[in-house]
Formats: structure tokens, C-alpha cells, sequence
């Protein structure tokens, strides 16, 4: 634990503490200087002291350095040296040691692409491609290499990922200071995750309130990744995850958006089914499934119901969008297992039946996650109740 005198005049603090790597570090200056760059905060180690460089808008905001609160302070120098100890341990020289480089080589081993990195960060792939050239060099390591068209990382890269991605959560949190929400002022992006379905009921009526009553605020949608999404929410990469998970991680908190069951649709003159479905048909005819199903929770369901069974389903067809199933239905014989509230509009109009499933399926639980690095946020704690407003109304 870091222990600290504030000497706000002089611009810096003294500080004692132990590093990760557990060298003790006496009487350290943490010097604090305002950065030309309005928006990203660096760190260094400069002739045996830290520097941290405060960008133009953080300092606008607390004005002078013995404003800034004093636990994140305490937090901050905490912070820093678990980094340099984590950074001792992997490499010979930390100098000029930045945030940028962290949030580069979290974004490629999230995204294994120069391209895709520097989309992810906004910013030029030349800018991540040197990025990447000087985190080689201070690792002493390739990092990720090329190998069947894509970029793979090395065993460094893999010891390097959960530490790095930590210390940029942290990070985030020494930084974040409580912001208050004036809707209609509002300048923010929320970024989150969700199956088609949720997508379909959710996102229209969010946007048709947010028009109305926070007109700045913009929304991005990603398509889900079981594999990335904790990723994703540790790295700030999306906000918010919709959707329904059995045994969500411990790191992210949730709140219930609402309840649905599954249902089968079959087309109104189909030759073997009118009114009822037996568990023979069922089981007999071809389904048509979402390419994600398998994957999600519906579809995992689904399979272990059939399973317990001694069956296998008859997956005819596999696609990439949930309206194509419902059309695709509604001009065969094949049948499928959906969400029932999807169905309240588009059932009638394409002629189809909507029946009580032959066998045992849970009940659908669609929840909000998020981390519990933005469980304080006012930001995220006022999306949230924007989301969570939404979805009483269905």
C-alpha cells in the first residue's frame, strides 16, 4: 500500500510503497505535469521518479493538482507501481512506458488485426503498427506474429494480456471522476452487445426515447461473442452486454430486462402440423436455426432438452438472420424454435402457427451486464435505467 505526503505546490507527491514484483520503493517522487494532448493521460519513469502527464481536459476539470481527490491519488500511485512491477518482470527498460502502447496491445490481442486494432482505438494503423514495433522492442518479444493469414499471439503476448487489461481497468477508474448527466447536453457513446432478438425489441424504442429526451447520446450495437464479451466489458471496448447467460462471471453486475419463453412455428397449411405439434413431428421434420443458435443460450437449451431425450434435431438450414427463418418457414415445411415475443407482429402477417413446444424448454431470462468498473459510473447508471425503462414497456 502506497503511502503519501501531498506537496500540491511543488507539483508532485512523495510516496512509499512496494512494487508487484516486490521491491521496495522509498521515498519516490510521483510528479504530476499538463500534457498538450487533450485527452490522454501517460505515464513515465523519468531519471528514477514517475511522471504523469495530466491531459489539458482532466486538468480543465480539477483545475490544480491539489484538487484532485486524494484516494485516487492514493489509488493512482498504487496503480503505477504494480505496473512497474508487472513491466519489471517482462522486460530490461521502462522508459517512456505509455497508456497508448497498453491500449494498443489490448486492442490487437482482442482483435488480431493492425486494421481492426486502430478502428477499435480510432485512430491510424501506421499509429498502431509503431505501437506495435515499440512493444516488440521493450518486451523483447515478437508479440504477435503472422500465421495463416491472421496475427497470433506469442506465450509472452498470452502471460501479458490479463495483466495489461487489468491495469487498464484500473486505470480507468483512478481517472474517472463522478460526472452528472444533463440528457439533453449530452455528448456520449454507449456501446453494447445483443442477439438479434434483443436488438429487434430493444434498440427501436431506445432510440425513438433518446431522440426525444437525449438527442446527443448515440448508441452502437455489436454482434455477440460468448469468447470476447468479458473482454470486451474489461476493456471498455462495449458498455453493455443484453442477453441471457446461465452463469454470468463474477466481475459483471445485472439487472433483469424481462422473461420470454420459446415457441414453434410451423406455416398455417403445412401438410402434417394444424393447431398442435407432437413430439414425433418435433423431432422428425427439418428445422430451420440461426447460424448464432448453436452458440447462445436458446440454442444450447434447446439441444440439451432434445438430448435428455436420446434425439438429435434435423437442422435443414442454417442462417444469418432471424427474419429469413420466419420467411423461410412461412414458404416450407420446415419448422423452428424461437422467441415468442418476436412473434407478435410478424406471425399473422406471414400466415404462420405459433405452438406450445412438445417438450420441456426453460424460460428465456434476458438481463443487462455490465462491469463492475462502470457500476458507479452516472453515465452508465443513467443508461441503465434508460434500458431497464424500456423494457417494462414490453
Amino acid at each position: 500500500m502506497a503511502i503519501f505526503a501531498p506537496i500540491p505546490s511543488l507539483g508532485y507527491f512523495y510516496c512509499d510503497g512496494f512494487c508487484a514484483c516486490g521491491r521496495f520503493r522509498p521515498r519516490r517522487r510521483l510528479y504530476f505535469e499538463i500534457d498538450s494532448d487533450p485527452v490522454g493521460l501517460r505515464f513515465y519513469v523519468l531519471r528514477g521518479n514517475l511522471l504523469l502527464r495530466i491531459p489539458v481536459a482532466l486538468h480543465a476539470a480539477h483545475r490544480t493538482a491539489n484538487l484532485y481527490p486524494a484516494h485516487k491519488i492514493a489509488f493512482g500511485v498504487e496503480f503505477v507501481y504494480t505496473f512497474i512491477g508487472i513491466i519489471l518482470i517482462h522486460m530490461k527498460n521502462i522508459d517512456g512506458v505509455e497508456v497508448f502502447l497498453l491500449r494498443s496491445f489490448a486492442a490487437l490481442m482482442a482483435q488480431r488485426s493492425v486494421s481492426r486494432a486502430a478502428d477499435t482505438l480510432n485512430t491510424s494503423q501506421p499509429a498502431v503498427s509503431k505501437a506495435l514495433a515499440r512493444l516488440r522492442n521493450l518486451f523483447e518479444d515478437p508479440l504477435l506474429i503472422r500465421a495463416h493469414g491472421r496475427m497470433v499471439p506469442t506465450d509472452r503476448a498470452l502471460e501479458l494480456d490479463d495483466p495489461v487489461r487489468r491495469i487498464l481497468a484500473d486505470l480507468a477508474t483512478v481517472i474517472e471522476s463522478p460526472r452528472s448527466v444533463d440528457p439533453q447536453t449530452a455528448r456520449i457513446t454507449f456501446r453494447l452487445t445483443a442477439p438479434e432478438t434483443v436488438e429487434h425489441l430493444i434498440l427501436p424504442r431506445l432510440i425513438a426515447h433518446l431522440e426525444k429526451t437525449a438527442p446527443g447520446v448515440r448508441v452502437e450495437a455489436r454482434h455477440p461473442s460468448r469468447d470476447q464479451a468479458l473482454r470486451w466489458l474489461e476493456t471498455g471496448e462495449i458498455d453493455f452486454r443484453l442477453g441471457w447467460l446461465e452463469r454470468p462471471p463474477q466481475a459483471l453486475h445485472s439487472a433483469i430486462l424481462y422473461r420470454d419463453r420459446l415457441v414453434c412455428l410451423a406455416r398455417k397449411d403445412h401438410p402434417e402440423i394444424d393447431g398442435r405439434i407432437s413430439l414425433e413431428q418435433y423431432l422428425s421434420l427439418p428445422h430451420a436455426r440461426l447460424e448464432v443458435a448453436p452458440h447462445g443460450m436458446s440454442g444450447r437449451a434447446i439441444d440439451r432438452a432434445v438430448a435428455k431425450l436420446g434425439h438429435k434435431l434435423r437442422i435443414s438450414l442454417v442462417v444469418q438472420n432471424y427474419g429469413t427463418v420466419l420467411h423461410t418457414v412461412a414458404r416450407s415445411n420446415l419448422i423452428a424454435t424461437v422467441s415468442e415475443r418476436m412473434l407478435k407482429s410478424s406471425a399473422p402477417h406471414l400466415g404462420l402457427q405459433v405452438l406450445d413446444p412438445p417438450l420441456r424448454l426453460p424460460e428465456t431470462r434476458i438481463n443487462m451486464f455490465w462491469h463492475q468498473r462502470t457500476h458507479k459510473d452516472s453515465r452508465h447508471r443513467w443508461f441503465r435505467q434508460q434500458i431497464s425503462a424500456i423494457a417494462r414497456e414490453l
